[in-house]
Parts: structure tokens; sequence; C-alpha cells
């Protein structure tokens, strides 16, 4: 099948080095995690500020920023490695090029992936060819814009020949993206608008906000060191606040993919 035009980041050239933005980018990010809890941990010893509330905080601040960080990376990784397909026939296709390979679990099986990620990506840059595990967008739902990427809500043809519906991201900054979101404009559906008409992921946000924020209270005021309840109830109130922070996450998750 003849190809009209491709979209990649840009970054995905012969030559590129996918594998060690993969590989090194989550080492750093433990490398950098554990540098901030044994650096932290010895100057607030050293200055005598260490206690438990003190520990508490700078756990969570640390996690907070390597989950950050690796979000970032996250995005910076699938750019790399989605790809746009539109045909001479007007047909439009994408790839998660990851996808072509299985792979076993753990740091060799996720190494694995991505040099074969890599080179698959080298080769597609040197003879662009439509491959065969990509899918045929059909319709588009939803088309949502977010701070660093659009949301593609859609129905397409799997390789299999099944239809199904699945969401796409689409990193802002990749070449020639105006294109390609005109591309995905033409086939929104005739009832729906760029936005959803109705969403109830702002109701589950509030309402998981609202818990976790009650249940780390009960959790701080049955806290030995506070002793304004039972003891009884920490325990409790640690795993329903995991409850609703999972909860949480899984709306804020929906919302930014606009499901």
């Amino acid at each position: 099948m003849e190809l009209k035009q491709i979209w990649t980041s840009g970054n995905t050239e012969i030559g590129s080095h996918y594998a060690a933005k993969v590989l090194g980018g989550s080492l750093g990010l433990a490398v950098l995690a554990a540098a901030l809890v044994a650096g932290c941990t010895t100057l607030l010893y050293r200055l005598g500020l260490m206690n438990e509330w003190v520990t508490l905080v700078l756990c969570l601040a640390v996690t907070a920023l390597i989950v950050v960080a690796a979000f970032r990376l996250r995005r910076s990784v699938q750019r790399d490695r989605t790809i746009f397909y539109l045909t001479e026939d007007d047909r439009l296709f994408v790839l998660d090029a990851a996808s072509q390979y299985r792979h076993t679990g753990g740091v060799l099986g996720m190494a694995e992936g991505a040099i074969k990620t890599e080179q698959f990506l080298n080769e597609n840059a040197c003879r662009p060819v439509l491959p065969a595990g990509a899918d045929e967008i059909l319709a588009v739902d939803n088309l949502k814009e977010n701070a660093g990427h659009y949301a593609i809500r859609c129905r397409v043809r799997c390789p299999n020949g099944a239809t199904a519906d699945k969401t796409w991201l689409l990193v802002k900054g990749i070449p020639d993206q105006e294109l390609l979101l005109r591309q995905l404009e033409r086939r929104l559906s005739g009832a729906r608008s760029l936005e959803p008409a109705r969403s109830r992921n702002p109701l589950g946000i509030g309402i998981s906000t609202a818990a976790l924020v009650c249940c780390v209270a009960l959790c701080v005021l049955s806290h030995p060191a506070v002793g304004l309840l039972a003891a009884t109830l920490y325990f409790p109130g640690l795993g329903a606040a995991f409850a609703a922070f999972c909860c949480l996450t899984w709306f804020l998750v929906r919302q930014q993919r606009g499901e």
C-alpha cells in the first residue's frame, strides 16, 4: 500500500537512541531517587532535624518528584514510538512501535523490547512501509487537547479485522502536526465535537478527592504521635486512603485521555 505521508516525532531518524532514552531514563530515575533520599537523610541527620514527620514529608516529596519525572519521560517515549501513516487512498493508520514486539518482564525484557523498538524505528525511517500491525482509524469520537498532548478516542480496525475503541496520545511538537490534526478532524463523527458532551469524570474526581482528604485526616488523627482518635483506626484509614488515591488517579487518567 503506497504511503502519502508519515508523522513521527522527529527524534526517530536513522541512528536515533530510543533504547538509550528508555533504559538510561529509567536508570536515571532510580539513581536520582536513591541519591535524593540518601543525601537529604544525611543532611537532616547532621542538622538534628530527623524525626518521623520529617521522614514522611521527605518520602512524599521524593515520590512526587520521581512520579512527575517519570510521566515526562513516558510522554517523550510515547511521542517517539507513535507513528501515523496516511496512504494514497486517504486511509489513516496509527502504530505504537513498541507493540510490535512481545518480550518477557523484568529489566532484561524491557531492554530487549527497547532495543527491538529502536531497530524498527530506524528501519521505518530508512524504508517507510505500512506495518502489518498498524490500526486503521475509521472514525474519531473525541479529540481532546491537553497541556502537552491530544487525546484521540477513535474507532479503529485492528490488523485481525476486528473493530475496537482505542485511545491514542498525540504528544505536541511533532513535525507537520497541524496537517495530522486536520486529518483527524476530518474523521470526527458527525454528531460529536472536539469536546465530550457529558463526562462523569469531574464528579468522580471531586468525590475521590474528598474521600482521600477525609481518609488522610483520619490517618493523621489516629496516628500514635497525635492520638486524637483510636489507634485501631490508623491502618483501616491508610487502606481507605490508598483506595481513594487509586480511584482519583483512574478518574484523572480518564479525564486526560478524553474518555
